[in-house]
């Protein structure tokens, strides 16, 4: 049954629109081709409806045009070139108009590709402003799309953020689709003017001086509203904004606008970014530079604004970089260097070196007990502990082993507390049998 969207009232057949707001009752079937299914947006203009292709089952987006607007000759001719002027073009960066028709009750419509994606304006209500690192290569596409539409002939005259679409397509994160061109001015083949002298169209934010005055526009209109959409773009901010429309249009005729690296001195933006937008912003067309031109001025600015490379990954530890060093390293190197097999010896090495500590301490502890006690069992442990205190000495691991510091002004002082018994020390032939002893793993 069809159902308003609006609304949500259900009418039975035969009912068109909605009595209470005029929306179109969904769905909608136009020339048994093309399903209404949900609006997708609205305009000064017309509605546009997400949409499916009976036939073929691909969603579509149809816009169609207003019912009193439709029944207007001027904007019902006006609307169909945009349609055509959109599917003439051809170009990759614009949408594509690929049918036009009219819906049961006498409306004009035209069916284009679904754009899947967010506008330009979106993202910057979000963003406030884009790295010119990122902002760069999206103006460059919208130059290329208006590039070809003045090589047909047709001018846009409403560039602005809610006209340029962003999707995300062959992995392209940001690719551009330039739409809208219901105002466009496009060179009619029957000869006829489309738009009265004095005519006021476009918007107020982005309208260049002659378009603002309702003089005669040309390529350098849609020059000015790039270089204003590229200020916006960079800075977050528009080079004029009054307080009403008729205020912002009077800035565009005589204010000169402020360099962007000027207006926002903590964006560090170049000079060459200055100079680029203030050229575009002139206030005769024959002082802007052409469409190519500016666009080659964005692509030449310093390779030092190009998008910030991704951050790199974090330092590896210090083993895994041993490691990775190593496995580079000559077979030779590898043997010597410092391995899992390594870590057993040390840690042993390191536990003995601790029970000497210990016994050493022990060793120091009782010297008084002599003095306070006639027998003499206390005086045999420093003589039996004696020939491991000299034995370090014998088995010191080599300096790349790092043996701890601790034990070092231990063996200096051994010798000042150690009685002088010289039978006591062990032959030397001795010694190597004693290194047999210490040297296996205890673990």
């Amino acid at each position: 049954m069809p159902r308003c969207p609006t609304c949500q009232s259900e009418y039975g057949e035969g009912v068109l629109y909605c009595p209470k707001d005029g929306q179109a009752l969904l769905p909608m079937i136009l020339e048994g081709r093309y399903r209404l299914l949900s609006p997708l947006g609205s305009g000064g203009m017309g509605v546009v409806y997400l949409a499916e292709h009976i036939g073929l089952g691909k969603r579509v987006a149809v816009k169609v045009l207003r019912g009193e607007l439709s029944r207007d000759a001027t904007f019902a001719r006006r609307f169909e070139l945009e349609a055509i002027a959109a599917s003439q073009i051809g170009h990759e960066n614009i949408v594509d108009v690929t049918d036009l028709g009219r819906t049961p009750s006498g409306e004009l419509f035209y069916v284009m590709e679904l754009l899947e994606g967010r506008s330009l304006s979106s993202l910057l209500r979000r963003e406030r402003f884009l790295p010119l690192g990122r902002a760069v290569p999206i103006l460059v596409q919208v130059c290329r799309a208006l590039e070809a539409a003045h090589a047909r002939g047709i001018i846009h005259r409403d560039v602005k953020p809610q006209n340029v679409m962003l999707l995300s397509r062959e992995g392209k994160p940001d690719f551009v689709k330039v739409v809208d061109f219901g105002i466009s001015k496009v060179s009619n083949p029957e000869g006829g003017k489309l738009t009265e002298a004095g005519a006021i169209l476009g918007t107020a934010n982005y309208m260049a001086p002659e378009q603002a005055a309702g003089g005669e526009v040309d390529p350098g209109a849609d020059v000015y509203a790039l270089g204003v959409l590229t200020y916006e773009l960079c800075t977050g901010l528009l080079p004029f904004r009054g307080e009403n429309t008729f205020a912002t249009m009077l800035q565009h005729l005589e204010a000169a606008a402020e360099p962007p690296s000027k207006r926002c001195p903590e964006l560090g933006l170049p000079p060459e970014l200055d100079t680029l937008v203030l050229q575009a912003l002139a206030k005769t067309p024959a002082a802007r530079p052409s469409m190519a031109r500016f666009r080659a001025g964005l692509e030449a600015l310093p390779a030092s604004l190009a998008p910030a490379p991704s951050p790199a990954p974090p330092a590896a530890p210090a083993l895994e970089t041993d490691e990775a060093a190593l496995a580079l390293a000559p077979t030779s190197m590898r043997a010597t260097a410092p391995s899992r097999r390594i870590w057993p010896i040390v840690t042993g090495a390191a536990v003995l070196v601790a029970g000497l500590v210990t016994l050493l301490f022990a060793w120091r502890q009782p010297p008084a007990a002599p003095v306070s006690s006639p027998a003499p069992a206390p005086v045999s442990p420093p003589v039996q502990v004696s020939a491991p205190l000299q034995e370090p000495a014998a088995v010191a691991p080599p300096p790349s082993q790092e043996q701890p510091p601790a034990p070092e002004p231990k063996k200096d002082e051994v010798p000042l507390k150690k009685p002088p018994a010289p039978s006591v020390r062990k032959p030397a032939s001795s010694e190597p049998k004693k290194v047999q002893d210490l040297k296996p793993n205890p673990f």
